[in-house]
């Protein structure tokens, strides 16, 4: 297991969380890469956890509720992706070891131009659709 504060390599894999609307049946939804805004928006990027970091991947589910864990799904995406498409990873130690942001995706740039990340968004989403490692339990 590396430590969060190791340099990031091109053979990691990423994972994002993801709320039960961004995976239906074998799809996953580019909205699921777009910056969050309004009352916690995304201002230093999207969040992401290293796999490498953790013993397990249900461990990123530690930075959600308890009580909402099960809506929640987890894709892995892999970081040399993530500089094929001209994004870079920035550590960003957070109560889960492993939490990085891609400070490209924050909510100011998105808004501003959200063209330009469309086709940044359709191809994580993708990739997540071939590397979905949990889907949501629950849909209450």
């Amino acid at each position: 297991m590396k430590s969060e504060t190791d340099p990031i390599t091109e053979d990691e894999w990423l994972i994002r969380l993801a709320w039960e609307d961004k995976i239906k049946n074998h799809l996953v939804s580019a909205n699921l890469f777009e910056p969050r805004e309004g009352r916690n928006p995304d201002t230093d990027g999207i969040s992401l956890y290293r796999k490498d970091c953790l013993a397990d991947p249900f461990e990123a589910l530690r930075a959600i509720s308890e009580d909402k864990r099960d809506r929640y799904g987890i894709v892995l995406i892999p970081v040399h992706l993530i500089y094929s498409l001209g994004l870079t990873i920035r550590i960003k130690p957070d109560m889960v070891p492993g939490h990085v942001v891609i400070p490209e995706l924050n909510i100011a740039d998105y808004k501003a131009n959200k063209v330009k990340f469309t086709p940044i968004k359709a191809e994580l989403a993708e990739v997540a659709r071939h590397n979905i490692f949990r889907r949501p339990l629950s849909h209450s």
